[in-house]
């Protein structure tokens, strides 16, 4: 069998841990749980084929080292504590179920983005996880019907929420206005600016694509306005 380089070159991004691996976005179908406590549950259909034209065999998923330690990330940046939105405390055995990949998270409200996220899903807003995974065993397809490439077997190190794109535009703004109260805006507006002005980091740990401190900035001017 190939090696991960040889297989899938520039596909390969630097994981949790520095780890070589994929990532993989997944539409989900979001609950809300009856409750007091800021929980909801992502139920992500991902026995289709993608749009690499592959498929995940979701029987084949090893999630011992994510159980470990199951935070949830901001769009896949764990350069910092502040960028935990919440954690997975799905049970093992009710992760995968009917051939789906689920997640039930436990949002971080006291981190205002943990708390921004947990009430863009609650308005319907955030639909969107992506997984962190490393290929084990993996057969590519024959002919033209047929998947160009199914991962039979997989190490799963991430899910991650997909709160705010790298560009966030008049749109997402107006949905981050819609959830939250003017009081909650100018805290997290505060809270947005205190990050602009830190250095990047160097190119040998830099993390996953966030947010970029000039749209940071830009969208904290949008909450404050």
């Amino acid at each position: 069998m190939k090696t991960l380089e040889t297989e899938f070159g520039p596909r390969l991004v630097k994981l949790c841990g520095g780890k070589p691996g994929i990532r993989a976005g997944l539409t989900c179908e979001v609950k809300a749980l009856t409750g007091s406590e800021p929980v909801m549950d992502f139920i992500a259909s991902t026995n289709q084929v993608d749009r690499y034209n592959e498929v995940i065999n979701q029987d084949g998923w090893q999630m011992d080292n994510f159980l470990a330690n199951p935070v949830v990330p901001d769009c896949h940046d764990y350069s910092s504590v502040s960028k935990i939105l919440g954690r997975d405390i799905l049970p093992k055995d009710q992760q995968v179920q009917g051939g789906k990949l689920g997640a039930r998270i436990l949002f971080a409200t006291d981190n205002p983005m943990g708390s921004l996220a947990f009430k863009l899903a609650q308005g319907g807003f955030l639909k969107s996880m992506s997984v962190g995974f490393i290929p084990l065993t993996w057969t590519n397809g024959a002919g033209a019907d047929a998947p160009d490439r199914t991962y039979t077997k997989s190490e799963l190190l991430e899910k991650s929420l997909v709160v705010i794109p790298a560009n966030p535009g008049a749109t997402i703004g107006n949905q981050i206005k819609s959830v939250l109260s003017a009081g909650e805006r100018r805290d997290l507006a505060d809270w947005l600016k205190q990050f602009c002005s830190e250095p990047s980091p160097s190119a040998s740990n830099a993390p996953a694509p966030g947010i970029p401190g000039a749209a940071l900035l830009n969208l904290a001017r949008m909450l404050r306005g």
